[in-house]
């Protein structure tokens, strides 16, 4: 047999020893880098935990070993001049038998394991950089079974090459090689995908508006998930992509048309355009378009430009073993550029980037209505992501685990919802269901009136207040948060001392509410306007402000002068070194913003 048939390896997942089992060997899912060991729990089902997977390998498996042993037999001259014909019919049935199971192996790939990846993907754009960069690990094992099949691909179109040439008046050795070099190309390109896509909405406001990018930075990615047995992970340096920001008329065309030309005649430009893909051990084949920006190419109108949307077309060029081309475009999901925050623009973003089918139909419209535990779980990632918004253009979201809404917050919020006796609540709710009013004075006569809020903007808003004013508190657990006023009285009634809890309100826009229980067992609300939270330190404002004076715990039970720092303040009370005037003289002063 010639050199290049011993190549020939037998490619099998072993199944894990509890195959059919319920348990789970969770010392193996433990086992990890360190790095990424916080994300263990979240990550995929390694090859030899998906057990279709391993399945369908193992199958595949099975029959190239048959068709390497037939290979390597007939290459020996072990077979009688006379049996030739009929065994060469035999080894055209096992590739037909083999070309069935990699092609129920790749559809299995493409549609349940990457493109379910995709759909999570999709859904927790909109979310902390933690919950994404959970799912973005999850590319990791899909890499190691990419492989796997890549593998078995590659040593078929070898095996083939080698019959080719030694059994030149077959004709179907040339066509079962153009099929599964066809099979090949379709796997290769579709493994090409956009790792990290663009956030649902970019900025562009203050400061950042003189510097022409950008407010808040942001990360892309493309990664070649397996692809190394056919060499493409060889002379990176020398592959490069191109990236172009496209308005989403230009991405449908690309979506029929992968060579349709892109012309300059968008509104933004986006930087960097062009990366080389790097070759890591562990870390995949990936060209990474960091610290990206988008500038304006020139004065535009807000509305005009918020009503449009736009996405990433990312150009490659990659040459892989057997004459394998690979050139076309990858689209990333659609987002917005504005000049100016607009709450409304990043709600129906949000819509679209949680309940779109965006990757299975791109482009796609946002559905009538979405399920009660979808809603719940895309609120709650939202909210995380608003309150983890970097406040300066040079800050640098960090990457730390969100704090969860509980169960009770999460029926408060979707209750405002009005969700249907199905289970289902309508996304026209989430748009233009007024939950709250504000009392707003006129430009031009000065009156006041009241004004109706819809939902997303008194959600938005109260994540808002949480990542501007009351970020520390939020995650020291000192805000209860989701709460009406007869359930706060309710809360408040158990407990044994007197305690405060601190709730958003639910009726009054962008107000925080502070339901108080005193010693005698009276309860009162008081609120603060978002406008006093701007000017007051809340920790503070709770220990000196008489309104909250003699209450002993934060609801549920935490001590309300350690939580907020009031007991160190008393010990090192500060007295004018030279007048040295009685202790009289301050116990009856107290601070001008302590009284409202």
């Amino acid at each position: 047999m010639s050199h290049s048939s011993t190549r020939f390896v037998t490619e099998r997942v072993d199944l894990p020893p509890n195959h059919g089992q319920q348990t789970m060997d969770t010392e193996h899912l433990m086992e990890a880098d360190s790095n990424y060991a916080w994300s263990e729990v979240m990550s995929p089902l390694s090859p030899r935990e998906d057990l279709i997977f391993a399945e369908k390998h193992n199958n595949f498996a099975v029959i190239y070993q048959q068709f390497k042993l037939e290979v390597e037999t007939i290459s020996s001259g072990q077979v009688p001049k006379l049996q030739e014909r009929a065994f060469i019919a035999q080894i055209q049935r096992t590739i037909e038998e083999m070309y069935a199971a990699a092609e129920d192996e790749k559809m299995y790939l493409m549609n349940e394991v990457l493109c379910g990846w995709a759909i999570k993907q999709q859904k927790v754009s909109i979310g902390t950089l933690w919950t994404q960069e959970a799912v973005y690990q999850e590319l990791e094992g899909i890499d190691q079974q990419f492989e796997y099949f890549g593998e078995l691909l590659e040593q078929i179109l070898t095996g083939l090459t080698y019959l080719i040439e030694q059994f030149s008046d077959h004709r179907a050795f040339e066509d079962a090689h153009d099929k599964f070099r066809t099979l090949a190309h379709y796997f290769l390109y579709y493994s090409v995908v956009v790792a990290r896509q663009p956030p649902s909405v970019v900025v562009k406001c203050g400061e950042a508006e003189n510097h022409r990018r950008s407010r808040f930075w942001f990360n892309t990615e493309i990664r070649m998930l397996g692809g190394r047995a056919f060499g493409l992970q060889k002379d990176s340096a020398a592959k490069e992509a191109q990236c172009f920001l496209v308005t989403d008329e230009t991405a449908r065309q690309l979506l029929q048309n992968a060579y349709y030309a892109i012309l300059e005649n968008e509104d933004f430009s986006l930087e960097p355009q062009t990366v080389k893909f790097q070759s890591r051990e562990n870390g995949g084949f990936k060209a990474k378009f960091d610290d990206m920006r988008v500038s304006k190419k020139g004065q535009l109108r807000r509305d005009s430009v918020a009503t449009r949307r736009y996405c990433i077309c990312y150009s490659i060029k990659l040459s892989a073993a057997h004459g394998l081309e690979l050139t076309g475009k990858k689209v990333s999901l659609p987002f917005a550029v504005l000049v100016g925050p607009k709450f409304d623009v990043e709600a129906r973003l949000f819509l679209e980037r949680s309940f779109a089918d965006l990757v299975r139909q791109p482009l796609s419209d946002i559905p009538p209505a979405a399920s009660y535990h979808e809603m719940a779980d895309a609120l709650e990632m939202k909210f995380q992501a608003i309150v983890e918004t970097p406040q300066k253009s040079n800050d640098r979201p960090a990457l730390i685990r969100p704090r969860e809404l509980t169960t009770q917050a999460k029926h408060h919020i979707m209750a405002r919802l009005k969700p249907t006796r199905t289970a289902e609540v309508s996304l026209d709710n989430f748009m233009k269901l007024p939950v709250a009013e504000e009392y707003a004075n006129k430009r031009t006569t000065g009156e006041g009136e009241w004004k109706l809020i819809p939902f997303y903007e008194w959600f938005f808003k109260l994540a808002e207040i949480i990542n501007k004013h009351l970020y520390s508190m939020w995650f020291e657990g000192l805000i209860y948060g989701f709460c009406g006023k007869d359930e706060a009285e309710m809360l408040l009634k158990s407990c044994p001392s007197s305690a405060l809890l601190i709730r958003f309100s639910d009726i009054e826009y962008a107000k925080i509410k502070i339901s108080v229980k005193h010693r005698d067992g009276s309860i009162k609300h008081h609120w603060y306007e978002y406008q006093d939270l701007t000017a007051r330190d809340i920790k503070k404002e709770l220990l000196a402000n008489p309104k909250f004076q003699g209450v002993d715990v934060i609801y549920p039970d935490i001590p309300l002068e350690v939580a907020l720092g009031g007991s160190k303040k008393k010990k090192d009370k500060l007295k004018p070194r030279n007048l040295q005037p009685n202790t009289a003289y301050f116990e009856n002063q107290g601070a001008a913003t302590s009284q409202f």
